[in-house]
């Protein structure tokens, strides 16, 4: 049985190196958790990581360039940090996964469930979206450092924390701003093709994702499941808490996990 939150540093290939929690019975069904961008696994996860760790093997990376990973392209691609992930698993020697995924992570998950459709057993998605259409932070200003510092200082001395200085946090920002003109690329042919069970979740009120895309992407997939939580943005694991945790064990029992 694995403690709560053993991290360790995982060698991928050339420089890339994961930092990755593992948490729960090894011999319990894998989930992988993907965070959001410029946050990391025990941000946006650290308070869920108990209770998950009891039904489940958790298996929590901070991405490319966040937090204890490094980067040593220098650059953000989702397809990218979607075959690191298969990587990972293969280091780690889990064939396949459980997926739970919150916005950034969650285009990351879309890249794992096509480039990589053996790895993934089911998938949650929180605040997903799957083309740049409409992206609200597709425009350059949601990323700069600056309008962070001046209108948002709590939440730029989180990354700094996180992430460990402004250099890190300005080349993550740099990263997410470029790949936000380029991807999520999929079309409706690609999404229809995911066959895995999908629990999609979304705010109603999401400052961020573009709420008719998950509604659009509940259509499309084959498997889909969407739940729109009525007055809440963005982040609906923290807004939420209680009727999130619901939704997500009514989809796991439904999908046969015990």
């Amino acid at each position: 049985m694995r403690g709560p939150g053993d991290t360790r540093k995982i060698p991928l290939r050339d420089g890339l190196v994961l930092a990755v929690t593992q948490a729960g019975d090894p011999e319990r069904p894998p989930l992988l958790l993907l965070h959001n961008a410029c946050s990391t696994f025990r941000a946006t996860w650290g308070r869920a990581l108990g209770p998950l760790a009891t039904r489940f093997h958790v298996i929590g990376p901070d991405l490319r360039g966040h937090g204890g990973s490094t980067n040593p392209e220098g650059r953000l691609d989702l397809r990218e940090m979607a075959d690191d992930l298969a990587t990972l698993m293969d280091r780690i020697g889990v064939p396949d996964a459980h997926v739970m995924a919150f916005s950034g992570g969650a285009s990351t998950a879309l890249y794992l469930a096509t480039r990589h459709p053996r790895r993934v057993r089911s998938m949650v998605l929180i605040g997903s979206h799957y083309t740049v259409r409409n992206l609200r932070t597709r425009g350059d200003a949601f990323w700069d450092p600056e309008r962070i510092r001046r209108e948002e200082p709590a939440w730029w001395a989180a990354m700094v924390r996180w992430h460990g200085s402004e250099e890190r946090v300005e080349a993550l920002l740099r990263g997410w701003r470029e790949e936000d003109h380029h991807r999520p690329d999929f079309t409706p042919e690609d999404l229809r093709a995911i066959a895995v069970p999908t629990l999609l979740l979304i705010g109603e009120n999401d400052p961020i994702t573009p709420v008719e895309q998950t509604v659009e992407m509940a259509r499309w997939l084959p498997r889909a499941r969407l739940v729109v939580f009525p007055g809440a943005g963005h982040d609906v694991l923290r807004e939420r808490p209680e009727e999130f945790f619901k939704a997500v064990r009514s989809f796991w029992e439904e999908i046969g996990i015990p």
